[in-house]
């Protein structure tokens, strides 16, 4: 197994140190385009995480709350006997 990870990142070394020059440019609606997908991808993953710390903090409060509902049902009935 290591040998294989051994051979794969070298492979992968070589790749980038021997790369032919591109004679190509970045254009900028393409500059554009690239930074409006990474703003688009922290939007969607900031949306995300808030709906499901949202949903957490649901969940948790279900589970704290049943002892609180069991206490504040019999604080009631203390009340109404009295």
């Amino acid at each position: 197994m290591k040998y294989y990870l051994k051979f794969f990142l070298y492979t992968i070394l070589l790749i980038f140190i021997f790369v032919p020059k591109a004679n190509a440019y970045f254009d900028p609606g393409t500059g554009s385009f690239i930074i409006q997908a990474i703003l688009g991808f922290l939007a969607a993953g900031l949306a995300t995480a808030t709906v499901m710390w949202s949903k957490f903090k649901i969940f948790l409060s279900k589970i704290f709350n049943k002892k609180d509902k069991k206490d504040d049902v019999k604080k009631e009935s203390d009340i109404d006997n009295q």
